[in-house]
């Protein structure tokens, strides 16, 4: 019994030893290794900006034939008729007018009212 009290010190002794002073290497040291994130990061996107088309448009007025038809560069529908509408103007030299609405006059006068003028380009349509 005295032969087994030796080793069975011993290994009492060695594992005390082990469990109590530090070791090299106890912990692993790892490098961190990158991961995608689970929600996505969001990139910048370019605000749209105005972007210009040309159009075909071509103008009239009431019970006459083309006076204009040419391209203009607008970016809607809208402003491509506006645009239309001033180079039928400038091409045939003309400015456009607006009806002059009469002011009130008094009872023994006779109202006299400016004479209407039509703006020769007013139907202006483009595709």
């Amino acid at each position: 019994m005295r032969t087994l009290r030796i080793p069975i010190a011993l290994m009492a002794v060695m594992l005390t030893l082990v469990l109590l002073l530090p070791r090299r290497g106890r912990a692993q040291v790892g490098t961190i290794i990158p991961t995608p994130s689970p929600i996505p990061t969001p990139v910048a996107t370019p605000l749209p900006g105005t972007v210009s088309r040309a159009f075909y448009c071509n103008c009239t007025s009431a019970g006459q034939p083309v006076l204009w038809a040419g391209n203009v560069q607008a970016t809607n529908y809208f402003q491509a008729r506006q645009m239309a509408t001033s180079q039928c103007l400038a091409y045939i030299g003309a400015k456009p007018v607006s009806p002059l609405i009469p002011t009130p006059v008094t009872a023994l006068q006779t109202p006299s009212f400016a004479p209407l003028t039509v703006n020769p380009c007013s139907l202006c349509a483009c595709n």
